[in-house]
């Protein structure tokens, strides 16, 4: 019986070792999306160790990650992208002190950012073009969550002393603010009983992932665990409060700055095939709530539909995230919303 044992030991042992041997050299293949850290840790192995340019990418131990600053006409996917000292897309550089001009903080992801748009063409950019004698800063990063966008207008934008604060919210984020890595590690909030709890922060560095423990294997038995929770009601249900008190935290936050909140919404390709006006129901109850939240909405989606009104156009103007009309439009909307709604600054 000792003798069984053992041999029972020693094979699986090897069966492991040879497993753990396959997931190294990336033999086993990566299973279809999960919301997961694991999941996003082996995509992050499998690019070689990063998936946004490096050159582009600077890590950030409190916000996991930021642009690069100073970027002068950096070429990514068809466009030109640069960045000022303080990490904020365009060249142009903003005093912390304030000037005579209005200021708007702009926070976001990559489609405030304005991945696949030059400089001169992303909404923040036409809404310092339109709005007169104001300051545009846009602050949005590629590949951020809800809570890193929160977080950076709290560590970043406030110093700058905004009139007022636009938040880009893109539902396909939502799913973001439940992993710690994404890309590169990254901070996040549990929705607790007594509000938001943040966690994971500083953020590891990469070479605390990469390291022989725990073994490559392991991420594999956690994306299987994670993927018992795909889609579920209460994942469902957990991801939409956890956004809402997201947005809610922030109105708040902005508030206490003395600059009110604007959340812009940003339609994904599908929406424009729905009637209702905001896409899906989440983003109609979340507008719902900013009068008493202390926050307004905007959404671009019928100039988009306009825009974007046969197949061929949905396909050619989002065929990398938003066209430069798409882009003009949201800056449009948002321009119109702020000069109607707060004519006291402008």
């Amino acid at each position: 019986m000792p003798g069984k044992i053992v041999l029972l030991l020693v094979s699986t042992l090897l069966t492991l070792l040879v497993s753990e041997t396959g997931a190294r050299l990336e033999l086993l293949p990566l299973p279809e999306f999960v919301i997961s850290d694991a999941w996003w840790m082996e995509r992050w192995h499998r690019a070689r160790r990063g998936l946004n340019p490096r050159e582009f990418v600077e890590l950030d131990p409190e916000l996991g990650f930021i642009p690069a600053a100073g970027l002068s006409g950096y070429g990514y996917q068809g466009a030109l992208i640069s960045t000022n000292s303080a990490h904020m897309r365009g060249r142009r550089e903003y005093p912390v002190e304030r000037t005579d001009a209005a200021r708007v903080v702009v926070v976001g992801d990559s489609y405030t950012f304005g991945q696949c748009a030059n400089d001169d063409e992303t909404y923040p950019a036409v809404m310092e073009a339109m709005l007169p004698n104001t300051e545009v800063l846009n602050l949005g990063v590629m590949g951020y969550g809800q809570d890193q966008a929160l977080l950076r207008l709290r560590r970043d934008g406030f110093q700058y002393r905004p009139d007022l604060v636009v938040f880009g919210f893109q539902e396909s984020n939502m799913e973001r603010n439940l992993v710690a890595f994404r890309d590169y590690g990254k901070p996040r909030f549990r929705l607790t009983e007594s509000g938001l709890a943040l966690e994971n922060v500083p953020v590891p560095m990469p070479e605390e992932y990469d390291r022989l423990w725990p073994p490559r294997l392991w991420n594999f038995a956690r994306i299987y665990r994670d993927s018992r929770d795909q889609g579920t009601k209460e994942q469902k249900a957990y991801t939409r409060g956890l956004s809402r008190a997201i947005v809610h935290q922030m109105a708040a936050d902005a508030e206490a700055f003395g600059a009110p909140l604007v959340v812009i919404h940003l339609p994904r390709e599908r929406e424009l095939a729905r009637e209702e006006e905001y896409g899906w129901g989440f983003m109609d109850k979340l507008c719902a709530e900013g009068g008493s939240k202390g926050f307004r909405c905007a959404t671009p989606i019928e100039r988009f539909r306009e825009i974007a009104s046969t197949p061929e156009a949905v396909e050619r103007h989002f065929d990398c995230h938003y066209s430069p009309e798409l882009y003009h439009a949201v800056g449009e909307v948002i321009s119109e919303t702020l000069l109607r709604a707060f004519p006291e600054i402008f």
